[in-house]
């Protein structure tokens, strides 16, 4: 998919490169960047994905992604990889791979239920009365008493 498809509705993007590269995959894990892919550093929690930029850069990705703020000094001396600076980089990511993907999320039919009691019992009858129109159902109940259906 062309970059600049996949950069749609992320604001405050600085680029230097071609916006009209094509990409064949995203990734935010400098072990797994190969050709063609956008790679984007986030400043995680214990390990800062800026750090692995060199390393990146001998795979030949088509763009990187990185954060305001970041050493840019590095980045002003690649040549032939766009090289995209943005407000925030998870912001980014999520907008990115949301486009890439053709956005997933507005295909997804989401049911919530909430209560004191009653909630299995509510789910499983409504996870009927879905089966019963055809539809393929499954709950997914995590610890914090949340339940995710999943259309199959």
């Amino acid at each position: 998919m062309e970059l600049k498809k996949i950069l749609q509705g992320i604001e405050g993007i600085k680029a230097k490169g071609d916006l009209n590269v094509d990409i064949k995959n995203i990734t935010n894990d400098s072990r797994c960047v190969q050709e063609g892919d956008l790679f984007i550093a986030i400043k995680g929690f214990e390990t800062d994905g800026h750090k692995f930029i060199k390393d990146v850069i001998k795979l030949k990705p088509s763009a990187i992604m990185v954060e305001e703020g970041s050493d840019l000094k590095e980045l002003a001396k690649i040549e032939n990889i766009t090289i995209i600076v943005v407000p925030n980089t998870r912001i980014g990511m999520a907008v990115a791979s949301s486009n890439f993907y053709d956005n997933p999320s507005k295909k997804l039919k989401l049911i919530g239920v909430t209560g004191t009691k009653g909630k299995t019992t509510t789910t499983y009858m409504i996870k009927e009365m879905l089966e019963k129109q055809g539809k393929k159902v499954r709950i997914n109940w995590n610890n914090c008493g949340i339940y995710k259906w999943k259309e199959i």
